[in-house]
């Protein structure tokens, strides 16, 4: 069954975006420094909009597969936990060499300060980081429990607590929309409010609620795949760009994903043939930047703190600094992910191969024209 490659494409992007925004502060490049890119580098855009491409495709899956809620949930965990375990345990082993690599930096900034903080947080109560990440409650014990508690060792794996909050919620949300009786719609749709208002004053903000409008914003997009917009002629490349434009001054992430949801769209329905947004986002470096892209998400960060040990101390100019750790960055980052795709997850989630809709899959049925 044929894939989105736009959104396979999509994830590679994001997942080297995210390394980028990495490497600049510990090469002493703040987001403040880059004029009209700041919000680029200094939001969390590209992680709203892997949780706004999660929530399309894990409904789009329920949609097919119609399984029970622990077959469902075991398989997402087993989807998501095993590389995870594997980065961060990698993380810890590496935490020592991390934190003298950014005490010794050879640049400094807010962000090389913060880290070390975390790190310092770590290690004076790593037992209980150690558990609440093997149990994926970092996400949401309140950090006056557990200073830092969502970012200690693996930082950039808060949000794999934020996801699989979502997933233990997702197929509930899906048999309420699609199967429970309408009173009962509304009754669960006004708790689920509720609570979105009592969770935004969470004190955890990897918390679900603080993201439960990115996931909507894939649940909705769910629905619009699945009609046919072939007669809808006000879908064309204009009013996409005035929507995302639009939107896009309140969320740019959003933005952002109207964008090229939409551009789909109008290439499935309307257009007939591939723009030139679907033919970058379809060119093989993407597709396989997607294919790794939990992998490198997870694990880079190891390698550019290897790297920042070696370089410090070497007095080398900034651009030469950056050059060297971007470069070694990812040609350490991407075998490893190579690997932690093909050996670690693959060897646990079994299902990825007895089914063709897996999460990588994310593409509908066409509907009937």
């Amino acid at each position: 069954m044929a894939r989105i490659d736009e959104l396979e494409g999509l994830r590679g992007l994001l997942a080297v975006w995210v390394v980028f925004v990495h490497l600049l502060p510990a090469a002493g490049i703040e987001a403040s420094n880059l004029g009209v890119l700041e919000p680029l580098f200094g939001e969390l855009i590209r992680v709203q909009i892997f949780c706004i491409m999660s929530g399309f495709v894990i409904f789009m899956m329920m949609s097919r597969r119609r399984e029970p809620y622990l077959p469902f949930l075991s398989r997402r965990f087993l989807r998501i936990y095993p590389v995870y375990l594997f980065a961060f345990v990698l993380s810890v082993a590496m935490s020592g060499v991390a934190y003298e690599a950014l005490q010794s930096a050879d640049f400094s900034g807010p962000k090389n300060a913060g880290r070390v903080v975390v790190y310092e947080a770590s290690f004076a109560q790593w037992p209980e980081h150690v558990l609440s990440h093997l149990t994926l409650l970092h996400g949401i014990i309140p950090r006056g429990w557990l200073p830092f508690g969502a970012y200690t060792f693996l930082g950039q794996a808060w949000n794999i607590s934020t996801e699989f909050q979502f997933y233990i919620i997702a197929p509930i949300l899906f048999w309420v929309l699609h199967d429970a009786r309408f009173s009962l719609k509304v009754l669960f749709i006004a708790g689920i409010a509720a609570a979105w208002y009592v969770g935004m004053r969470w004190p955890n903000t990897a918390a679900l609620s603080y993201f439960a409008i990115y996931f909507l914003t894939g649940i909705v997009s769910y629905y619009a795949w699945g009609r046919s917009w072939r007669d809808q002629t006000y879908l064309n490349k204009w009013t996409i760009a005035a929507a995302a434009l639009a939107v896009g001054t309140v969320s740019i992430a959003i933005g952002i994903w109207i964008f090229i949801f939409g551009s789909a769209l109008y290439v499935r329905d309307r257009a007939g043939r591939q723009d030139i947004l679907s033919k970058a986002l379809k060119l093989k470096p993407m597709l396989f930047f997607g294919k790794i892209s939990y992998s490198l998400y997870l694990l880079h960060m190891i390698p550019l703190y290897g790297l920042m040990y070696g370089l410090n101390g070497l007095d080398l100019p900034q651009g030469v600094y950056i050059a060297l750790l971007g470069f070694g960055t990812f040609a350490l980052a991407m075998p490893m992910s190579v690997f932690a795709t093909r050996y670690v997850e693959g060897a646990f989630y079994q299902s990825q191969r007895q089914a063709p809709v897996a999460v990588e899959d994310t593409s509908p049925k066409r509907p009937a024209n």
